[in-house]
């Protein structure tokens, strides 16, 4: 790494930048080949989709834990440190391993011949960094999360994975990724890949499901048939309860959409089994019942009640509203909100403010793709009667927490570099504010 103006790793990675070139994968390839090509000594489940890609995965990987087999995990975009996007086993990795790694790939950067005008950014660096980790810890197993798209993703440098999932698609990223269902659905189809199984969640939009059915046939991977047999039997805050082929479990991420990534990552787990994995259905049971990730209706305050999601798109902005539907419909609702102007905040902002008693708008820490708050809560005052122009996350956690009685809701949606911070300035705290 640069000795001149030394920094630490996560600096460093960050340094990098977003983009850092014409999209493709002959950044990624020239990379791993000069590091030994460590993504082809290890075995994948790979997910691509819009929305519900990281809860899917904590599932998968927590069920493949529980069952004895070690396994990595790679995740993005982190809310608190960097070091929650590699995971083996459910810790973390550490600052020493993520340093030492990271020189090594530092200086196979510099032996590179790369087109004039690019570099290797901050999601190919990482991504080469997390396949050395996995492969020096032994990992039997690695479920790979694409950052963005899947055809031209980092993460689709790998050879054929185990089984290919597709989360939900729907609009996002779509000066990058295209302006239909149908034309993100092939960017995300880009990592279905011959010898693979597909497995896809149950409800994707018809266009989509047709792009992605030809796309296995023309790889001659196996497509999967779901056969939705969940049959629920508690959803509130704590989670929800389910019976799946005659056996029950439990879930501790709130909302149904959670249960829609329940039944993904438990055809997974069949489609895993099919090819050999021993994969015990009470590993399934545990794991499932185990799994935590951060920033999906996270509790982190009881009184008054304060959750934290991520939802940042239309597709999550429906399904947190839903979930608000179902689980605090007897709340007062303050939702405090801010969101990246790459986003589809119109639709996002006035959905929310729909929902609300009580509006919060900030500014999120994202540089210049912030929405300002001004912005947000001029859009907010068009839906609710009571909105707030606050300058921070924190003025806006603050008012909101002053406003509430205890038997109310605090929500705080719309970026997760929102969440984030939130998570950052609650932690701490007691569970019930006075």
């Amino acid at each position: 790494m640069d000795t001149e103006f030394p920094k630490t790793a996560v600096e460093y990675i960050h340094s990098l930048g977003r983009f850092s070139g014409r999209p493709g994968l002959h950044r990624i390839r020239a990379l791993c080949k000069a590091l030994g090509d460590p993504q082809d000594r290890l075995r994948f489940v790979h997910l691509a989709g819009t929305n519900g890609k990281g809860s899917t995965a904590t599932m998968i990987a927590s069920a493949l834990q529980a069952a004895g087999l070690r396994t990595g995990l790679y995740t993005s975009p982190y809310l608190v440190q960097f070091y929650e996007r590699i995971r083996i086993d459910g810790s973390m990795i550490s600052s020493d391993d993520l340093a030492h790694l990271s020189e090594r790939v530092a200086v196979a950067c510099e032996s590179l011949t790369l087109p004039e005008g690019e570099t290797i950014g901050e999601f190919e660096f990482t991504t080469a960094v997390a396949f050395l980790y996995f492969v020096e810890q032994g990992c039997d197993i690695v479920v790979l999360e694409t950052g963005l798209g899947g055809r031209c993703d980092a993460t689709n440098v790998i050879r054929s994975p185990e089984v290919c999932v597709i989360t939900p698609i729907s609009l996002d990223h779509m000066a990058v990724l295209g302006d239909t269902v149908a034309e993100i659905a092939g960017e995300k189809a880009g990592i279905i890949k011959s010898g693979a199984d597909v497995v896809c969640a149950n409800g994707q939009e018809e266009d989509a499901l047709a792009v992605l059915r030809h796309v296995t046939a023309s790889q001659g991977a196996v497509w999967h048939e779901s056969a939705d047999t969940l049959r629920v039997l508690r959803c509130d805050l704590n989670g929800s309860a389910f019976i799946c082929d005659g056996q029950g479990y439990t879930i501790a991420m709130p909302g149904r959409h959670q249960l829609q990534n329940a039944s993904t990552a438990l055809r997974t787990l069949d489609a895993l089994r099919l090819r050999g994995w021993d994969i015990p259905v009470e590993a399934a049971v545990r794991g499932l019942a185990r799994a935590r990730i951060a920033g999906r209706l996270e509790r982190v305050v009881d009184a008054p009640l304060v959750l934290l999601d991520g939802a940042h798109n239309a597709a999550g902005i429906d399904a947190l509203c839903g979930a608000v539907h179902d689980l605090l419909k007897m709340r007062r609702l303050h939702v405090v909100m801010g969101m990246v102007c790459d986003k589809e905040y119109e639709y996002c902002v006035h959905r929310m403010a729909r929902q609300a008693d009580a509006f919060y708008a900030c500014t999120t820490n994202a540089a210049e793709r912030s929405l300002g708050e001004q912005t947000i809560a001029s859009l907010a005052e068009q839906e609710c009667g009571e909105v707030y122009d606050c300058r921070s996350t924190e003025h806006a956690l603050e008012l909101a927490l002053d406003h509430a009685s205890p038997t109310d809701c605090i929500l705080v949606c719309g970026s997760l570099f929102l969440t984030g911070e939130a998570e950052k300035i609650l932690r701490g705290r007691p569970k019930t504010t006075d």
